[in-house]
Order: structure tokens, then sequence, then C-alpha cells
């Protein structure tokens, strides 16, 4: 059987830096997911991290911030999150 309801999505075209490309094939790859639907998740998750209330045109983090802004997010994160990204800068 089939739908008569028709996906739409917007094409986009995206230059890679050198050597980016083939970042986000084996990262495709390690979650089981085509190149495009491992770029789409990674923007959403990021999108939706994102800082939601900033005077229009202001950095995201204030400059002179970064220090604090990334101390409250850590603190934001599950203790077992905290201990993988200790661990990852170890």
């Amino acid at each position: 059987m089939t739908s008569n309801v028709t996906t739409r999505a917007e094409k986009f075209v995206v230059r890679f830096p050198c050597g980016m490309r083939a970042e986000v094939s084996e990262a495709a790859r390690f979650s089981h997911r085509s190149m495009n639907a491992e770029i789409i998740a990674r923007l959403q998750h990021s999108l939706s991290n994102w800082p939601e209330a900033m005077p229009q045109g202001a950095p995201a983090v204030p400059a002179g911030n970064e220090e604090a802004y990334l101390l409250e997010r850590f603190r934001r994160l599950s203790p077992a999150k905290q201990q993988a990204l200790l661990a990852l800068l170890d």
C-alpha cells in the first residue's frame, strides 16, 4: 500500500572543511545512519540545546563569560554524563 503523503524537504549544499566529510561519514557509520541523517540529527541536537533568549545579534556566550557558561552547562548534566565528559578530557 502506498501513502498519499508527500514528504517535503529543503535542499541545501554544504561545503565541508577538508577532512570533515570523512569524519561525518565515520560518525554516521557508527550511528548506523546515512550521512544526511547524521547531519540532521546533530543539527537538531545543537539547535535544541542553543540558549533560548539572546538579544538580536548578541553572541550565545558573552565575551568573558565562557567559563561560567560552560560550568553552568556542566552542572546541568547528569552525573554519568559529567563523568563521561571528564574521562574524555583526561
